[in-house]
């Protein structure tokens, strides 16, 4: 499970930073505000590269709050034990 969100963390920050490179760097927006379409692969390729990053980031913010309810549970178990002299 650590794997995987470090994996999506870097995936979310690394598409994070080339769209925003692409949308501003490169004229994704300007493009996107003056014309009504067809629009060049920039502005489709740093949609789909902020897409990528919020599903990068819906993975770890499910990940981190299960593994912090994970370890909420193990705590009250542990306390609930020790509680009872076991």
């Amino acid at each position: 499970m650590k794997l995987t969100l470090r994996i999506s963390k870097w995936v979310m920050l690394a598409a994070f930073a080339v769209a925003l490179v692409l949308w501003l760097g490169f004229g994704g927006r300007s493009e996107f505000v003056a014309s009504n379409g067809p629009y060049s692969p920039v502005v489709y390729v740093s949609g789909w590269l902020a897409l990528l990053g919020l599903a990068a980031a819906t993975v770890l913010t499910t990940g981190f709050f299960g593994a912090m309810m994970s370890n909420t549970a193990k705590r009250a178990i542990i306390r609930g034990g020790m509680r009872r002299g076991r």
